[in-house]
Formats: C-alpha cells, sequence, structure tokens
C-alpha cells in the first residue's frame, strides 16, 4: 500500500533549543489511498538524502520506522 507525504512539519523541541549533535528531526504526515493518515518522526537530513518532499511517495510502511501514530481513521 502506497503512501503520500501530505506535510512535514519541524519537531517541536519544547522550550529548548536542539543541540548541534542532536538529530533535525520532522513530524510527516502520510496519507494511503483509503483516506488513512499518520505521523511519522523522521530524520530531516535523510528526508534530502532519499529525496523525499511533500507530495512524494514514502519508501516504506510507515510502522516499520521510527515511531508513528493514527491521525484518523478512514470513514
Amino acid at each position: 500500500m502506497a503512501w503520500t507525504v501530505k506535510r512535514i512539519q519541524e519537531g517541536d523541541y519544547g522550550c529548548e533549543e536542539r543541540t548541534e549533535e542532536e538529530r533535525n528531526l520532522v513530524i510527516v504526515t502520510l496519507e494511503n489511498e483509503d483516506g488513512l493518515t499518520r505521523q511519522v518522526t523522521a530524520d530531516d537530513d535523510w528526508l534530502y538524502a532519499m529525496g523525499i518532499d511533500e507530495g512524494g511517495i514514502w519508501p516504506e510502511e510507515p510502522s516499520a520506522f521510527l515511531s508513528f501514530k493514527t491521525a484518523k481513521e478512514p470513514v
């Protein structure tokens, strides 16, 4: 099942900024053809290296990645 990248947004680091040693994590919202959406946390440098941008296809099953949560169940 293909997942489309609907949105990429900066991760929430709260009041503290990330240190130079920490990876720049972003939140990626994905949607499949059934309308199910999931959010995964991904390394921004990895997205860039893989050529992944909004509107593109996610290269793997979201559940196999760092973390995910279901944002909306299909109607």
